[in-house]
């Protein structure tokens, strides 16, 4: 078979040859200069086809699979995996953009795995769902609330794992079918360095030692006295301006501790006056916690061991 080739000015006379080759064979001008680049191939139907790419919450393999998976661990722990599942109207979408390693083990294999622990593995989801796995495929009591594994060079902190498992009729009975286990966790360490990791690209330093916590304290509570005694720094009366030190200190310390004002769940305060100095106190207190929201408790007492007129015990997530 022969292929006509060539410009308007000239024609040229080639045995068969490849697509491509045919194109730039054609593209050559009277002098034999080279023309335009061939354009690119379009891609076929087929092509499209197999470059196309199932993400998990469309698939419809494991869309059940992850509607399961949370159904499971909240029929054991009666509360979502993660806040942002709480009314998703796609849950499998939501289980799959969540900020938390959500994996899925079965017959010592992967068969489920959401972005966040793609990016713990470091691997695509169409590389990892299908893989090998050291992890347990079965969970003694059905569920294990801290569990850690070094895993693909990075260590697992305190996954929750609970076994997943569906009705079905078989034979004409009713029967429970095994899925496989669960796993969910919200950081993890790095073997090479020893940071502490995050979902979404957050990186945090390794926890400060609590002896230089408490040395940090302690130069704070100078700072606090100073502040109050000497200076007579006020928001209306130095006790007032000594709770601002306070939270500040506290603050301070929360993200030196790789934590923040913004992960307090508890905080506890002393108050050595409270007719005298609630409402300042209040009011300072809302700069800085009225968007957390979190438990709190006021406790009006005789004295403090230093000479402040406010003390905060906060509780923190780390």
């Amino acid at each position: 078979m022969l292929l006509i080739c060539g410009t308007a000015a000239s024609f040229v006379l080639r045995p068969s040859m490849p697509r491509s080759q045919a194109v730039v064979v054609a593209a050559k001008g009277k002098k034999g200069k080279k023309g335009k680049k061939p354009k690119q191939q379009k891609k076929s139907g087929m092509d499209w086809a197999r470059d196309f790419e199932v993400m998990p919450f469309d698939s419809s393999v494991l869309r059940p699979l992850a509607d399961a998976a949370a159904g499971a661990f909240e029929a054991r722990t009666g509360k979502p995996l993660d806040a942002s599942l709480a009314g998703a109207g796609d849950l499998p979408k939501a289980l799959y953009k969540a900020p938390v390693c959500v994996m899925v083990v079965s017959d010592e294999k992967i068969a489920y795995a959401n972005d966040a622990a793609c990016e713990f593995a470091g691997k695509k989801h169409t590389e990892l769902i299908g893989s090998a796995t050291a992890l347990p495929a079965t969970v003694a009591d059905g569920y294990d609330s801290s569990y850690e594994k070094n895993l693909d060079g990075n260590t697992m902190q305190k996954a929750k794992r609970w076994s997943i498992s569906k009705m079905a009729v078989v034979d004409g009975e009713l029967v429970t079918e095994d899925q496989g286990v669960g796993y969910a966790f919200e950081s993890w360490l790095r073997d090479e360095d020893g940071a502490l990791c995050k979902p979404g690209g957050i990186v945090e330093a390794p926890p400060i030692d609590p002896v230089e916590i408490q040395a940090k304290v302690d130069a704070q509570a100078a700072v606090v006295r100073d502040l109050k005694e000497e200076q007579g720094l006020g928001n209306g009366d130095p006790e007032v301006k000594a709770a601002v030190a306070e939270l500040l200190r506290l603050k301070a310390i929360l993200e030196d501790a790789g934590s923040s004002l913004e992960n307090v769940v508890d905080c506890l305060s002393f108050l050595v006056d409270m007719d005298r100095d609630f409402a300042g106190y209040n009011e300072v207190y809302a700069e800085y916690f009225s968007d957390i929201q979190c438990a709190r408790t006021t406790v009006a007492i005789r004295a403090l061991p230093t000479p402040i007129a406010v003390e905060l015990k906060v509780v923190a997530r780390c």
